[in-house]
């Protein structure tokens, strides 16, 4: 690669039959931070679906989770008595249940004793096994668990800046009909 090049503050352009096109610059323009940005009502109605329907998706990934969860332990002989939160509004709680049934099965796994005369020992190694791969399901299924809370509190986050979002009262809908992302969330929205 030509150092020329690297050092160019131009920025090359070249059509797609491979000829440059010159005097393009790149323009650094500052933001200005004291201007309050203004956006129409039907942009933050159609974002505020979209952040919506991403919350929905993270609510039933949750359930999932939890419905796996329960299969997983039963499939290994560990019942549980106490039901696992699946509300993700509640999700905190969800993730200080799946700890405690960690606990409880590290508990559980650590009573079990073998020793050299030990009766029934194909069944001890057998709960042991059982447990082992529990505790590890649900340790897979906590991080899984906090990714979700995760993204649900950049949504919350979200949602909640698009309401503090002044709109423009201009209802001058050609000016708005040209914003490029106004019109995909508004052609994924109404595709439905």
């Amino acid at each position: 690669m030509d150092d020329s090049y690297v050092n160019d503050s131009k920025i090359k352009f070249y059509s797609i039959d491979g000829k440059l096109i010159d005097d393009f610059r790149l323009e650094k323009k500052p933001l200005d931070d004291q201007k309050e940005i203004k956006t129409s009502k039907e942009f933050n109605s159609a974002l505020k679906a979209v952040t919506q329907k991403d919350i929905n998706v993270l609510k039933n990934k949750l359930i999932d989770t939890v419905k796996d969860i329960k299969k997983n332990l039963a499939m290994n002989n560990t019942f549980i008595s106490d039901d696992i939160n699946d509300d993700i509004e509640n999700i905190d709680k969800t993730i200080t249940d799946v700890e405690a049934l960690i606990s409880d099965l590290i508990i559980k796994k650590s009573s079990i004793k073998i020793g050299i005369f030990s009766s029934n020992k194909k069944e001890k190694k057998a709960k042991i096994r059982g447990l082992e791969a529990s505790i590890n399901y649900l340790s897979k299924a906590q991080n899984d668990i906090i990714f979700l809370k995760n993204e649900y509190n950049k949504l919350i986050d979200r949602s909640n800046s698009i309401s503090g979002l002044q709109t423009d009262e201009k209802d001058n809908k050609e000016e708005f009909k040209e914003d490029p992302l106004e019109r995909t969330i508004n052609f994924y929205m109404n595709k439905n």
